[in-house]
């Protein structure tokens, strides 16, 4: 309320899409131009909530992100309903099949008889698309070491199917709330 009260267009996101991004922008006048400032963050821009949790931010003005982001904001209020992105994931835009497609690689690495090592980190794993790759890139040969805050549907050490997935959950006094 107090960046909306100061004059700031504060989004929400779209009815029906949970949105979990934590971006602003600043767009200024410069002696060369026009600028714009980001800082995307793991956290929520909540000051009774910032002490008590880790998180990590980065700000910056490199041009194609500045760009990425807007069309971001630009999506999340409806003036747009982009589908390509030149440097940033977006769910459901982009993320999921990236995602596939890395697991895919590393998968490809193990049957090609070279290390493959998946280490991911992420509030739940409910999709289903996902935890089939991960069963796939198990049965290749892929060690896979999964940090879970919350729900997950993959089940690890069902022999033949994921003996290479172990999955780690932080809770309880020391919930783990940074995500890279």
């Amino acid at each position: 309320r107090t960046l909306e009260n100061a004059g700031c267009h504060v989004t929400y996101g779209l009815v029906g899409l949970k949105t979990h991004a934590k971006l602003s922008l600043a767009v200024r006048e410069e002696e060369d131009g026009l600028r714009t400032y980001y800082h995307v963050g793991t956290g929520n821009y909540n000051a009774k909530t910032a002490t008590l949790y880790t998180d990590f931010g980065l700000y910056g003005c490199q041009p194609e992100l500045a760009a990425d982001l807007m069309d971001v904001f630009n999506f999340l209020t409806g003036y747009s309903r982009q589908t390509v992105y030149r440097k940033i994931l977006v769910a459901p835009v982009n993320m999921r099949q990236r995602f596939l497609d890395l697991i895919d690689t590393e998968a490809a690495h193990a049957l090609a008889g070279r290390p493959a090592r998946l280490i991911i980190q992420m509030n739940g794993l409910d999709d289903q698309q996902l935890v089939q790759k991960l069963y796939e890139a198990s049965q290749a040969g892929v060690q896979c070491d999964l940090i879970v805050r919350g729900n997950c549907r993959l089940r690890p050490g069902l022999p033949g199917i994921s003996d290479n997935i172990r999955v780690l959950s932080v809770i309880g006094r020391f919930l783990e709330h940074p995500r890279i």
